[in-house]
């Protein structure tokens, strides 16, 4: 078969606006190369490079036969890879693969402009997995580079250099600015904020799950992932200490394994929460669950969320996109009563307790009477026998974790302690349950807002009093307290300066440097946060508040419709007459360059005298600058035809000539 016959047609397509259109594709493509599988980014380099080594002279374009053989080996290899066509990963490699073949067969107006808008297309697609600020920056860059191309494609081989055709497409860029801006402000929002994202499967993504076994949290720690960002209005930021984030709660627990346990009944009643409010705006980053996450313990109702047995909030719906919502905790309980079925259920013991325990627990019984003081006893075991708080523990067996963990190695994270403390209660004939969600996180000073990540995922152990009602008891304040009082990176950098000397001194050495940079990153943080306040989180209750404060809270939708067209065609019509004023339309731009070719001969030496013509001081110039003699000659035969031929010639090798005239510092050293 002849693949490469000569009957096929040669590239017709500059090799300059081309290398812009293929930088602009594979620009747009990294956005999305993490989501496809890698030979089709291998496929996709390969017919770009191949594309544009058949641009030189006398090459021809692949034949028809040889683009089906590609689709197919690419076909098959998506097909045997995802093992389906459907789904988005699938769908973006077969978008892919039709763009590598369209690159291969671009050759001429229609196939430039449709790789341009598959570019734009493709760099939008990014967006649907990421809305950080620098992803929409980086974006941004992509369209302004593809549409410079396209203003390069269409001005032709005189257009001169990029730059000329990147300043005109961010003109062309900043006039659709005003409109775009018009648009997003008042532009009818029907649901949710300009906001988009594909609905993926986060499930387990937050770090939180109805099951707390060891190494459950202790595996978040490295990840620097944010959970969710909270900001105080009223200005009342709780201490590190105190920041407590309620997640979920479990009832039923096998030694160190607990889960969520049965439906239990609706504990909820007013007035079992007192204290000082302290109201929260949180940022909630999609997981793929229902969990929501606020200070111990929330006190107000959030829209499309419920209360669940233990005072958490549960979303409705799964949470696939960035979730804002306000709730007001309060810190003091007034429970005076425990439902039923929560007894009998915090009061549940495990199906296996060793002898080693039982006798441990009834010390402890038999010492202590009081529940109070039977807890305390408990505390101070843990603190007595040196347990050691470890992002290391090892593995702990299913039947014999809680033996191994009390009595031989006293090594664990906050899962093991919490699941270990509230087993132990429950023996002692004391409610208990364990809570799981976050704890402390990092203030941002620049922003006044809080950033809790996955590493600060957390558990601690409630028990219950008749006299004061759920009490919180976290074992970890008393193994590893200035993990609790100064937050989880502090307490690791000491850990690390006490075993190490030699870490110490270098974490002295460079503490400057990791202050600067933690400055740099929160900076970041705080502008990609507002980015996500003012502009993505922009709903229909943000919208309705910005027209209320410009007086048109009670204006109808139809109205403000009305008043935007009009708006935008105003300016429309500013910018049609901007482009196409007199001043603009009388602009001579062959005068105009021979003046700045005029100057710069003048600022290398040889001006121009009054009563010398063209031709004459181009020889004089010429004569002056042996080296250049050429191009100086070129331009002024050039500006005398342009100015004194009968017919109009084409300006545009003439514009050419003088924007690649050398440098003056070049003309002046004569060189």
């Amino acid at each position: 078969m002849n693949f490469f016959g000569t009957a096929r047609l040669s590239s017709r397509i500059e090799t300059t606006p081309l290398v812009g259109l293929i930088g602009g594709l594979l620009l747009a493509h990294a956005l999305l190369a993490s989501h496809v599988v890698g030979w089709i980014t291998v496929l996709l380099v390969v017919c770009c490079g191949t594309r544009l080594f058949m641009n030189r002279p006398g090459a021809v374009l692949p034949s028809l036969a040889v683009k089906v053989l590609v689709f197919a080996v690419g076909m098959a290899g998506i097909v045997l890879t995802y093992g389906s066509m459907l789904g988005i990963d699938p769908g973006l490699s077969i978008l892919l693969l039709l763009v590598a073949l369209k690159i291969l067969e671009a050759n001429g107006d229609r196939d430039f402009h449709v790789l341009t808008l598959i570019g734009f297309f493709l760099a939008l697609c990014g967006l649907f997995f990421s809305q950080d600020l620098l992803i929409w920056t980086y974006v941004a860059g992509v369209v302004a580079l593809l549409t410079a191309t396209l203003v390069r494609f269409h001005r032709g081989p005189s257009a001169g250099s990029y730059r000329i055709s990147t300043v005109l497409a961010l003109k062309l860029l900043a006039q659709t600015l005003p409109i775009v801006v018009l648009l997003f402000l008042f532009f009818p929002r029907v649901y949710g904020g300009f906001r988009f994202q594909f609905s993926q499967s986060l499930m387990g993504s937050a770090g939180m799950s109805d099951r707390l076994s060891p190494g459950s949290f202790s595996s978040l720690v490295l990840s620097d992932e944010v959970a969710f960002r909270a900001d105080f209005p009223d200005g009342n930021v709780p201490s590190i200490a105190a920041m407590y984030w309620r997640g979920g709660v479990l009832w039923r627990g096998e030694g160190l394994t607990w889960v969520q346990g049965p439906p239990l009944a609706q504990e909820r009643r007013l007035g079992q929460l007192a204290g000082a409010g302290v109201r929260q705006r949180i940022s909630l980053a999609p997981h793929g669950a229902r969990w929501l996450f606020a200070l111990d313990r929330p006190a107000s109702d959030v829209r499309g969320a419920s209360y669940q047995p233990g005072g958490y909030l549960q979303s409705r719906r799964a949470i696939t996109s960035q979730f804002r919502y306000e709730v007001v905790s309060r810190p003091e309980n007034r429970e005076a009563t425990l439902p039923a079925d929560q007894r009998v259920e915090t009061l549940r013991q495990p199906t296996h307790i060793s002898p080693r325990v039982q006798t441990l627990v009834d010390q402890w019984k038999s010492d202590h009477p009081n529940p109070r003081d039977l807890v305390d006893a408990a505390l101070y075991y843990f603190r007595r026998e040196r347990f050691i708080y470890t992002l290391s523990p090892g593995t702990y067996g299913d039947s014999s974790g809680l033996d191994e963990f009390l009595f031989e190695r006293r090594r664990g994270f906050c899962e093991h302690y919490a699941a270990t403390f509230a087993t132990l209660m429950r023996i002692a004939g004391v409610p208990s349950r364990v809570v799981i969600g976050y704890h402390g996180g990092e203030f941002n000073a620049l922003g006044k807002y809080v950033i809790v990540r996955q590493a600060d995922a957390h558990a601690w152990c409630e028990v219950w009093h008749k006299d004061g009602g759920w009490q919180r008891i976290d074992p970890t304040d008393v193994i590893a307290p200035e993990r609790i009082s100064s937050g989880l990176q502090s307490f690791l950098d000491t850990q690390a300066a006490n075993t190490d000397p030699n870490a110490a001194r270098n974490s002295t050495a460079a503490a400057g440097w990791r202050e600067f940079q933690r400055d740099l990153r929160l900076l970041w943080d705080s502008i990609n946060y507002q980015w996500d306040l003012r502009v993505l989180n922009f709903d229909e209750d943000a919208q309705r508040n910005f027209l209320v404060t410009l007086g048109l809270g009670a204006a109808a939708w139809s109205e403000i419709v009305v008043w935007v067209a009009i708006v935008i065609a105003f300016i429309l019509v500013v910018i049609g007459w901007w482009v196409r004023r007199p001043s603009r339309a009388g602009f001579d731009e062959v005068k105009h360059a021979y003046a700045k070719f005029c100057r710069a001969l003048e600022r290398a030496g040889v001006p121009r005298e009054s009563w010398e013509g063209p031709q004459h001081f181009g020889e004089r110039a010429a004569a002056q600058f042996a080296a250049h003699a050429d191009p100086i000659r070129r331009i002024t035969t050039l500006y005398i035809q342009l100015r004194y031929s009968p017919a109009t010639p084409d300006a545009s090798p003439f514009l050419l000539a003088v924007r690649q005239l050398p440098k003056l510092d070049r003309l002046k050293s004569g060189t």
